[in-house]
């Protein structure tokens, strides 16, 4: 018996977003003495998760797993809810707009086989990812803005960990053989404006 498609989503939900929220606390400790904040590092591997997320997911499934996973951090970073709501929906809503944002530029969909397409979409949501995490902590957060410097750092851990993540991913599915499933995952996405 095949579960439904909505079934299936939802049990990778339940997978995906306490995996990032051990992978996020993984990279911290990992990376702990080359991290400027809580939020800030110049290596941060969970961003390739957000990426895969909304690649594989889809946009709708992919946030939510984000947000749902960047919400079980909330409490380790000693936020109050809608701080800790708006720091997961910054961290959801980047790989999203960056999606958005590459079917716009490229006027396609993006190729999840395809090496180049996975390296501009982790270029465009290292970007976005940062312009919308700094514009939310000057509305909410400003202790979060510690110096001009960490825009920028941010977006080269998030580019770091998330061209990594793409590169190791890739081969690994290649080599288990899972390429396939994930592809399929990728295509079963309820069909979305370009």
């Amino acid at each position: 018996m095949r579960l439904g498609l909505y079934q299936e989503k939802i049990i990778w939900l339940a997978l995906c977003a306490p995996l990032f929220a051990a992978t996020h606390l993984a990279n911290a400790w990992l990376f702990d003495h080359i991290s400027v904040s809580n939020h800030i590092n110049w290596i941060y591997l969970p961003a390739f998760l957000r990426v895969a997320y909304v690649l594989i997911l889809g946009p709708v499934w992919g946030f939510t797993a984000i947000f749902v996973g960047s919400s079980l951090l909330g409490a380790s970073f000693n936020e109050n809810l809608l701080q800790a709501s708006l720091n997961a929906g910054a961290s959801a809503i980047g790989p999203v707009l960056a999606l958005v944002l590459f079917r716009l530029l490229k006027e396609r969909s993006l190729r999840i086989a395809q090496p180049s397409d996975l390296m501009q979409m982790c270029l465009l949501y290292a970007l976005i990812n940062a312009v919308v995490h700094h514009f939310c902590w000057a509305y909410q957060q400003p202790e979060q803005l510690l110096s001009v410097s960490q825009l920028p750092i941010m977006v080269i851990g998030d580019l770091a960990g998330a061209l990594l993540g793409a590169f190791l991913f890739t081969f690994l599915m290649r080599r288990s053989g899972l390429y396939p499933l994930i592809e399929r995952l990728s295509k079963d996405k309820p069909a979305s404006p370009p």
